[in-house]
């Protein structure tokens, strides 16, 4: 299971996001977002190039 994001890289989204969290809520968020991290892993497969189709068409 990966690890939570770096505190800096976290902060830096909560910021960007507009979200007003308390210190008990950031803990908790920043502690769930390795299992955030580990879904959007299973989500999105590294897809091969060669299982890609080809962008040239040859009529």
């Amino acid at each position: 299971m990966p690890d939570p994001l770096p505190e800096p890289l976290f902060d830096a989204l909560i910021a960007r996001a507009g979200l007003p969290l308390t210190p008990a809520e950031r803990d908790s968020v920043r502690a769930a977002s390795r299992h955030i991290a580990a879904l959007t892993e299973r989500l999105r497969p590294q897809a091969q190039v060669a299982l890609e189709p080809a962008t040239v068409f040859r009529p």
